[in-house]
């Protein structure tokens, strides 16, 4: 349960709670508006890192399919000038990484 709990980034939140709850109890109980916001916002923190990752490698995948298309359209535009040249032989430099 920890591990997973560290895998989506909520140590900092767990850890906080484990805390409010047993070494700073007291504090806690007299000020539960002011803990309760502040294990919000971490939690909060927490998703809006998960949104960020998220977003990241959407926009990775969005790069990489670019890069594709615009790599098969440089092949198609190189296969059109060699048949129109009378040519059997295409050349494929720089095409891909």
């Amino acid at each position: 349960m920890f591990r997973l709990a560290l895998k989506l980034r909520l140590g900092v939140p767990m850890l906080y709670a484990v805390l409010m709850l047993t070494a700073f109890h007291g504090w806690y109980q007299a000020h539960a508006a002011l803990a309760d916001g502040i294990f919000f916002v971490l939690v909060g923190l927490a998703v809006l890192s998960w949104v960020v990752t998220l977003l990241r490698w959407l926009w990775s995948l969005v790069e990489d399919w670019r890069e594709e298309r615009a790599a098969a359209e440089l092949l198609a535009y190189r296969v059109r000038q060699a048949r129109a040249n009378g040519e059997y032989v295409i050349n494929t430099e720089g095409l891909w990484r």
